[in-house]
């Protein structure tokens, strides 16, 4: 999410525009050199508190990291700039944060996790992710770099 220099996430008291918030249309980058080994794009941005239960992530990449997978979800419609196969390296463009999938507001999903099973490849084994170095914390702030 993005706070305005007072704290707040949005302009106004949970807004059904998405654009209303301050994270909305943000750029996303490749937290990772990686090959993108799923590309979902052209599901609608829901207005909030509306969510798509039937495309839980959205529109989403999946990037395959050494031996992590990396999903980063609820992508803008229209945004996502790679294609499946494609080689992506450490802080390209991807797309930009949208309202897409099962979402209460506009935000980044991002999880690392083992390479999940044909069947069910958002499926994999959770793993540990770091930011700048620190696993994250509920409530921590942590500065874009």
């Amino acid at each position: 999410m993005a706070l305005d220099r007072i704290g707040l996430r949005a302009r106004g008291m949970q807004p059904a525009d998405p654009r209303a918030y301050f994270i909305y249309g943000a750029r996303v980058l490749a937290p990772c050199a990686a090959e993108v080994v799923i590309a979902v794009d052209g599901l609608p941005d829901m207005r909030v508190p509306e969510v798509d239960r039937d495309h839980l992530a959205g529109n989403h990449l999946l990037l395959r990291c050494l031996q992590a997978d990396v999903l980063l979800g609820h992508l803008q419609a229209g945004s996502v700039r790679v294609r499946v196969g494609s080689r992506v390296a450490v802080g390209e463009w991807l797309g930009l944060i949208g309202n897409s999938g099962n979402t209460g507001e506009p935000h980044l999903h991002i999880h690392a996790q083992g390479p999940g099973p044909t069947e069910a490849p958002l499926g994999g084994e959770p793993l540990a992710i770091l930011f700048n170095g620190r696993f994250p914390v509920r409530g921590d702030q942590i500065e874009a770099r």
